[in-house]
């Protein structure tokens, strides 16, 4: 910062008549004229010398004050206030809505290996999520009456006695099991059941097997069985193309409007040692004519493709009316090869459809 000496010094008249300027202050490298009006001090010389000095000194420091431009405000310094998260929360999704007809009962069961044994199929649990997430509530089905059904016929009672939690051993997972009480006067025919719902909440559909039928019927439905199978769309394995059709199962039977349909398993194998692959078909047709002149015509299809040792094979459990509709329902196991899982195909208005499939059980 320069300050120049405002010491007073012989003026002319011109000087101050003109309004010179006295000094100049230059501050932080700005320079800024200040101007202002001579004075004539009244005072003997030695005075007005000795004043003047002091005037001088006293002038400049006003002139800094009045001159110097107001230092800018500080910098605000910026502070970053540290941002802590929301401690983290478990959020569990909610188990996806089940599809499963609350009028065809808490749940159904599959025959085990003796009749009196029985697997306790939930159906709260869809085939979304893993079994061993599931937890099951036994209670309400304790002394549950229950009617047997074997292929779609009734043929027996039995009530649900013990009840044993599914079991976890490793990566494998069971269905909860029940013990079931059978009436001595139903022991025998009861002895092939294969699944069961609670008494009322299902009705029987009489079946026509075609393993039951005469050697022409049985001729004449599988020819009709391998027309539907060859005429199914999304046949894009080359390799199965002109093999034969081989019906596995197949069952017939008389809706009680009339109508007439038709399920069946339908299998064509290629027979390579190193790569034996193998096709499953599962087919629902209805006949449009009660006469036996009319044909049938595909109205459901599933088709799974793979090798013949690991490839899911699908099984037809049973054929009946359930819930408060009555509707015809399939029931359909599903072999994965170390484990099962089940479907209900129904007919809901005129068109058959997957209503409800179960968690995997196995490992």
């Amino acid at each position: 910062m320069i300050l120049r000496d405002y010491r007073e010094a012989p003026h002319t008249s011109s000087d101050v008549a003109g309004g010179q300027d006295v000094g100049a202050l230059t501050i932080d490298g700005i320079a800024r004229a200040c101007r202002f009006r001579r004075m004539r001090w009244p005072l003997p010389r030695l005075m007005r010398h000795v004043l003047g000095e002091s005037a001088g000194i006293c002038l400049a420091l006003g002139l800094v004050a009045a001159c110097e431009r107001a230092a800018p405000p500080a910098a605000r310094k910026d502070t970053t206030v540290a941002v802590v998260p929301p401690p983290d929360t478990a959020v569990v999704a909610p188990p996806p809505a089940s599809t499963w007809d609350s009028t065809a009962g808490p749940a159904f069961f599959i025959a085990g290996p003796a009749p009196t044994d029985a697997m306790i199929i939930v159906p709260r649990y869809t085939d979304a999520p893993a079994l061993d997430s599931a937890q099951f509530d036994l209670t309400s089905l304790r002394a549950m009456q229950l009617d047997l059904f074997a292929n779609g016929k009734r043929v027996g009672q039995a009530r649900v006695g013990a009840t044993a939690a599914s079991t976890r051993s490793d990566s494998c997972r069971t269905w909860p099991t029940a013990r079931l009480t059978v009436a001595p006067a139903d022991t025998a025919a009861t002895k092939d059941w294969n699944v069961a719902f609670e008494s009322g909440h299902a009705a029987e559909l009489v079946l026509d097997s075609i393993a039951a039928m005469t050697g022409a019927d049985s001729a004449k439905l599988a020819a009709d069985i391998a027309r539907l199978a060859s005429a199914l769309p999304g046949d894009t394995s080359a390799v199965f193309r002109g093999l034969p059709f081989v019906v596995n199962k197949a069952w017939r039977v008389r809706a009680p409007n009339g109508q007439q349909w038709l399920t069946a398993i339908v299998v064509r194998n290629v027979n390579q040692e190193a790569n034996p692959r193998q096709e499953r078909i599962l087919l629902i047709a209805e006949r449009d004519s009660t006469t036996t002149a009319g044909r049938y015509t595909t109205q459901y299809s599933e088709r799974v493709v793979g090798l013949e040792e690991t490839i899911e094979a699908t099984d037809l459990v049973a054929m009946l009316l359930l819930g408060a509709e009555r509707r015809p329902t399939l029931v359909v196991a599903r072999d994965a090869g170390d484990g099962y899982s089940y479907a209900l195909i129904e007919r809901i208005g005129r068109q058959w459809q997957r209503r409800w499939a179960s968690v995997y059980a196995g490992c």
